[in-house]
């Protein structure tokens, strides 16, 4: 299926563009995270010993590819700053649908296993590959309509994957700053940067400038899927490697206790929910 080109005009568009990063990094940490803590940890709960071995070495990466998600949204942040908006940190409750992300882009909280492995690999894919979603996550909704130029209020742009947007808003941030100059563009206070001295995190970017608003979306990118299409080492590599783990091990072990914790039916499942009100975040 081929890309549409995300359309950013004005610093309006691009605010919009970056809100929709801010609001998957933040619900994908938070995917992440539980299922790390639905993994077993406890001697007492049935896992052999390879099981325990293998559990560890799934929690130490779902949960440092969680951790990364967490500096992306700080460096995503940091650009919004940078153009003169304010931080968007919000993010609707699991499983409402954000309005600002298009409807193939789902989230909910699924135990560490088969399907939400599966959901991740599809979240995380790079440009140009295809893979098909776990079968609980059905879009509710067509795409919208491609953006207008002669549009004046932002709305959301459907984008095929998570680099495609992040590379529609270097685009846009090129665009931009070509049209109004980066003196322009880049207005925020840089006192209200993110930066390594303040969190102790080496990676965070403080932007202030184009040159620095790239580097901060080229480590999302990097980290994300991979630097040049070296997929191996980025989020989507290390869940290959978990999914690909997983199988084996219980092909090994066919009889014995799965190694996620048995998560009751909620309407955290995107297919069991009715309610797909859609509130705005506060921006």
């Amino acid at each position: 299926m081929a890309e549409t080109k995300l359309v950013v005009d004005n610093r309006e568009q691009l605010w919009t563009l970056l809100v929709e990063a801010a609001q998957i990094e933040h619900m994908v940490m938070c995917q992440y995270l539980y299922a790390c803590f639905s993994l077993k940890t406890e001697p007492d709960e049935g896992l052999t010993a390879e099981q325990a071995d293998a559990v560890a070495r799934w929690d130490k990466t779902v949960t440092g590819i969680a951790i990364e998600e967490m500096l992306h949204l700080a460096l995503i942040t940091n650009v919004m700053t940078a153009i003169g908006a304010g931080p968007a940190l919000s993010r609707p409750n699991f499983p409402r649908h954000s309005e600002y992300l298009p409807p193939g882009v789902e989230f909910a909280l699924l135990p560490f296993g088969g399907d939400s492995l599966t959901h991740f690999l599809y979240l995380e894919r790079p440009e140009g590959m295809e893979r098909v979603d776990a079968a609980e996550f059905v879009p509710a909704a067509p795409p919208p309509a491609p953006v207008a130029g002669a549009e004046v209020m932002p709305r959301p742009q459907d984008f095929l994957t998570v680099g495609h947007l992040y590379r529609g808003i270097e685009h846009g941030l090129d665009d931009l700053a070509s049209q109004l100059g980066e003196r322009v563009l880049f207005v925020g206070e840089p006192r209200a940067q993110a930066t390594p001295e303040r969190f102790r995190y080496p990676q965070l970017i403080a932007v202030t400038d184009l040159a620095s608003a790239h580097a901060a979306i080229d480590e999302i990118i990097e980290q994300g899927e991979g630097a040049r299409g070296d997929w191996r080492p980025a989020h989507y590599g290390r869940f290959f490697g978990s999914g690909t783990n997983t199988r084996s091990c219980a092909s090994r072990t066919p009889h014995s206790s799965p190694p996620g914790r048995s998560c009751p039916p909620s309407p955290n499942s995107p297919t069991t929910s009715t309610n797909r009100s859609r509130n705005r975040p506060n921006r």
